[in-house]
């Protein structure tokens, strides 16, 4: 009975124990572990009596910056730092991170003076940046930062609302400092898509409009489109697709000097000439698969997971560009709220006249697709007939010019040079309804033809017509030259390029 008694009485005491130490555990679990914000926001003292400051980047709401420069707030979202109102705006990576990141942990452990009554002495009666921490509980921590410590090292710093001044390691300090578009991007556009994928080009100025596009097969079919790329305005005419692939290129990877302004309101565009009235808007689109993820070793923007592989979309990008300030250019990219400068000598092609963009060719067309060649002036005209111009062996061209045998090689030598005429700039219809001072004639095998005819304007300038349309002029140099190797064809001497 005794035994019993003694067992069930180690049993209680046991028992009592366990409660007791189940408690004891409970009670330091919550001494240990003081509420979030308590834990990882605000200003602590630890053993050694060194001021620490810390957050948890997950418990802040946002980080307010306000310097010399502006006001602004940051946030960290899905581990990405961004401006608050400006989220499109691209910004540098390990810069943004650093600065909403430097103040995670700041280690107050150099006091310079407590109870200072002058904080002007060491610039924090007006600071140079005040930095304001919300967390989401609505706990607020503030500090000023205020001038550079003689050796550069430092700058001093105090805590809100206390007169103990320390120091800050200026590369921590300086972050504060700057303005917010010293943390944009300056890649203003990273990667974009091959010239394959090209569909269409527009710039549009105050000065006029240029219109490019995929030429269709109808089109290039036509020898003004040689080149596969259709200018619509100024002119429905071929375009230099060489000109159009450097203009793609150039815009697709655009690198700005920097960041002018963020934030820009409609009514300050203006004096950067980026007004509506003022501004050159570029427009580039494609036709492109949007799922990919890489593009040429570089990740696609337009990357769309929902969409199937060889899923083709279209695509397009506009650029505004603003006025020239000292050989630099002020530019936007499509509704991203900030001002870039970039070279002017970026868009050296803005500088070239209608004219410029258009094919090399006056027109275009392949050798093998003709059966007849005819030139004429007022007072003679020369007809050459074309047998096996298709053949692959170029030494079985036979061209005659009425009776005369004309040689075949010589023949293609003055056919390329026909073919190399190039407009010298633009040109109207003389009035008065003249005659074409010469005319040539191509003859295609398949029954259509096409004509060119040239006009006189002055001593050195002829207008040329082709596609029904006169804009363009030719040097008389030029035309002066067709007329001499048909001489030389006809003589047999040798043609020169």
């Amino acid at each position: 009975m005794m035994k019993r008694l003694i067992l069930l009485g180690f049993a209680l005491l046991a028992g009592v124990l366990l409660i007791f130490g189940i408690l004891w555990i409970s009670d330091v679990e919550l001494m240990e572990q003081p509420p979030e914000d308590t834990l990882d926001f605000g200003f602590t003292v630890n053993d050694e009596n060194i001021r620490i400051f810390r957050f948890s980047p997950k418990n802040i709401d946002y980080m307010e910056i306000e310097n010399a420069h502006q006001t602004y707030r940051v946030r960290m979202v899905d581990s990405k730092v961004q401006i608050v109102g400006f989220e499109s705006v691209p910004l540098l990576t390990a810069s943004a991170a650093g600065l909403f990141n430097s103040g995670e942990t700041l280690r107050l452990d150099t006091k310079i003076r407590e109870n200072c009554e002058d904080m002007a002495e060491f610039g924090l009666e007006d600071p140079q940046a005040t930095v304001t921490i919300l967390s989401h509980t609505g706990s607020v921590a503030k500090f000023h930062i205020g001038d550079m410590t003689p050796n550069h090292d430092y700058y001093y710093m105090c805590v809100d609302g206390e007169r103990t001044v320390y120091i800050l390691d200026t590369l921590f300090a300086e972050r504060y400092l700057k303005s917010v578009v010293d943390y944009c991007d300056l890649k203003i556009y990273k990667t974009f898509v091959p010239y394959e994928d090209f569909t269409a080009l527009s710039i549009t100025s105050p000065a006029g409009e240029y219109s490019f596009r995929i030429a269709t097969d109808a089109e290039r079919e036509s020898g003004v489109y040689f080149g596969g790329i259709a200018m619509d305005k100024p002119f429905h005419w071929g375009a230099d697709a060489e000109v159009i692939e450097a203009i793609m290129k150039t815009m697709v990877g655009l690198s700005a000097d920097s960041a002018v302004a963020l934030g820009v309101s409609d009514g300050d565009l203006a004096q950067y000439g980026l007004d509506a009235a003022s501004r050159t808007e570029v427009k580039l689109s494609v036709y492109a698969d949007a799922n990919p993820t890489m593009y040429n070793n570089q990740t696609n923007p337009f990357y769309d997971s929902t969409k199937p592989t060889g899923k083709y979309t279209d695509f397009s990008v506009t650029y505004r560009l603003g006025k020239v300030v000292d050989n630099q250019v002020y530019v936007m990219f499509e509704d991203r709220d900030v001002v870039y400068t970039m070279p002017k000598d970026t868009f050296s092609w803005l500088e070239k006249r209608p004219y410029q963009f258009c094919n090399h060719m006056l027109f275009g067309e392949y050798i093998s697709k003709l059966s007849a060649l005819e030139i004429s002036t007022p007072e003679d005209t020369w007809t050459f007939t074309l047998k096996n111009a298709d053949s692959n062996d170029k030494e079985e061209l036979i061209v005659h010019c009425g009776s005369v045998s004309v040689n075949g090689k010589q023949f293609r030598a003055f056919y390329a040079n026909l073919m190399s005429i190039y407009p010298s700039g633009e040109a109207t219809m003389p009035e008065g309804n003249p005659e074409a001072a010469l005319e040539i004639r191509y003859l295609r095998s398949n029954g259509t033809e096409e004509v060119v005819r040239f006009y006189k304007i002055d001593a050195r300038n002829y207008a040329a017509e082709t596609g029904g349309s006169v804009f363009l002029s030719v040097r008389v140099t030029e035309l002066d030259k067709v007329l001499n190797d048909i001489q030389k064809l006809l003589k047999g001497q040798t043609i020169l390029s």
